[in-house]
């Protein structure tokens, strides 16, 4: 296959192969999908980590099968199903109001324009990975504002904290996409007492890591959201995002409505898959099959005295290898032993790892370590390759102490690159 330039998205987010181009997948089931070779693989990718109960769920798939016949309701108008899943989502995550979008891109850029209008001053101040949107282009110095009035802090409190002193009358809200590979709790009580004293409005942006930690936002706990977006796991990867929060600040968004917004497809499979995010059941499975994975993984690397670590747990993990060397060698040994990670940003196992799944993962993992031979003991992580990899995956800094010259010197290195 060759790339298809005639296509807008001519990098597109998904597995490439050794010559750049898209692997083209023919069939899923559960953990496993297969190429169009015939070669079967274990997908830790799972669309970015969306697909929360695996391929082809026979639950998901029959309601949407009832659905696609016209048993469900009709994209021409409301129906039950809507109601259902809108009330889920506010059980599920709180709030007085929730409006659902196609992607968390769309959904997080409604959000904030909207909490902007309520609000009525210029700035947003962000952390994180928003989505594909010009929208949240990097200005053209760090920490000033950007075309759209976006300042980025990378994550890093003394940042905010000094952002919001110099300007917290042009402040409307503050955006965050959480992130708990790279930042402990103490990060997130320290933003809470920051915000609650600056009285900011917070959009907690829950796209990326989605309904996987538990039946309900992942920060509930840690930070006072007044507006939150989530869209992974919601549907089992058919495309759906749900703003929800504030009726005030989302007031904007009261006529905000789409051609598709009714398709029974889509709800049908939002329906029967936050029926089992509801009970936890999904995303404890994920944790402890993803945990047991992890402990062999990290027995592995070390026993074979490789220069790799794994960030996280069971629920996100991420590799980080110390040199790019060592990286693009991984990359293509797990290829070659048939493990689909999503290169250089956070993995993700599904409920359908069963025991036998699991052995099979195991099995293959010990044999990349194999092929990884020749680097055994060629050096320790460094922190720049630590740092590299929460870049990676967050668009920010990892939790670390640094003096504010240390953290523009970061910035400005991964932004150079």
């Amino acid at each position: 296959m060759t790339q298809n330039f005639a296509t807008l998205a001519e990098i597109p987010t998904c597995p490439r192969n050794a010559e750049g181009n898209p692997r083209v997948f023919v069939s899923a089931s559960g953990a496993y999908v297969t190429d169009d070779t015939g070669k079967r693989w274990i997908d830790f990718d799972n669309t970015r980590g969306s697909v929360l109960l695996g391929h082809g769920d026979p639950e998901v798939a029959e309601a949407v099968g009832r659905a696609a016949t016209g048993a469900l309701g009709t994209a021409t108008g409301w129906s039950p199903l809507l109601d259902t899943v809108t009330s889920r989502l506010l059980e599920l995550c709180g709030g007085e109001v929730v409006g659902l979008f196609r992607t968390g891109t769309s959904a997080v850029r409604a959000a904030v324009l909207a909490v902007r209008e309520a609000v009525g001053a210029p700035l947003v101040l962000s952390s994180g990975y928003h989505g594909y949107d010009p929208m949240w282009y990097p200005a053209k110095a760090p920490f000033e504002p950007n075309a759209d009035g976006i300042v980025d802090f990378f994550f890093d409190l003394d940042v905010l904290a000094g952002l919001l002193r110099d300007h917290r009358e042009r402040v409307s809200a503050v955006v965050v996409s959480p992130d708990h590979m790279h930042l402990s709790p103490r990060w997130y009580e320290r933003a809470r007492a920051l915000l609650a004293e600056a009285a900011v409005p917070l959009i907690v942006d829950e796209v990326k890591v989605g309904l996987r930690y538990g039946p309900g936002l992942s920060t509930a706990g840690l930070l006072d959201a007044d507006v939150w977006v989530t869209a992974k796991g919601v549907a089992n990867g058919f495309p759906t995002a749900a703003v929800g929060g504030s009726r005030t600040l989302l007031k904007p968004l009261r006529e905000v409505s789409y051609t598709s917004f009714f398709e029974p497809t889509v709800l049908a499979a939002a329906e029967r898959t936050l029926a089992r995010v509801a009970t936890g059941e999904p995303q404890r499975t994920v944790r402890e099959t993803g945990d047991l994975f992890v402990e062999h993984a990290r027995s592995a690397l070390a026993a074979a005295s490789l220069p790799l670590e794994v960030a996280g747990n069971g629920t996100f993990f991420q590799f980080v290898p110390a040199t790019r060397e060592v990286k693009k060698a991984f990359y293509k040994a797990t290829e070659e032993e048939g493990l689909l990670f999503y290169r250089n940003d956070n993995q993700a196992v599904s409920a359908a790892f069963g025991p036998d799944v699991l052995d099979d993962a195991r099995a293959r993992f010990s044999r990349v370590c194999d092929r990884l031979a020749p680097f055994a003991a060629t050096g320790p992580v460094g922190e720049e390759a630590r740092y590299q990899a929460a870049w990676s995956v967050m668009d920010g800094l990892r939790e670390a102490e640094r003096d504010a010259r240390e953290t523009r010197e970061w910035v400005d290195r991964f932004l150079d690159d």
